[in-house]
């Protein structure tokens, strides 16, 4: 009969335990509250970011969608073109 000794199971277990204990540890020393308030404030900062840049994408691809329909209609023979600028009149 072969019976394989489980103490190499039981020092995977208490080495992977140490390791969550002690990282788990170190940062719960690192979040103070200055250090939360300043990784709130990246992420917002990035979040804002990833935010503005996608509507000034939108607001360039409506821009050209814009101007290649004023250049078609122009080509057209269409005087009466609508203008960026101009109001609800």
């Amino acid at each position: 009969m072969n019976i394989k000794p489980l103490a190499p199971i039981m020092d995977k277990a208490t080495t992977t335990g140490s390791y969550v204990a002690s990282i788990s540890t170190a940062i719960g020393g690192f979040l103070s509250l200055n250090n939360i308030a300043l990784l709130l404030g990246i992420a917002s900062t990035v979040a804002l970011f990833l935010v503005q840049y996608r509507r000034t994408q939108e607001k360039r691809k409506q821009d050209k969608e814009f101007h290649l329909a004023r250049m078609a209609a122009i080509k057209a023979g269409n005087l009466n073109v609508i203008n960026m600028d101009d109001s609800n009149e």
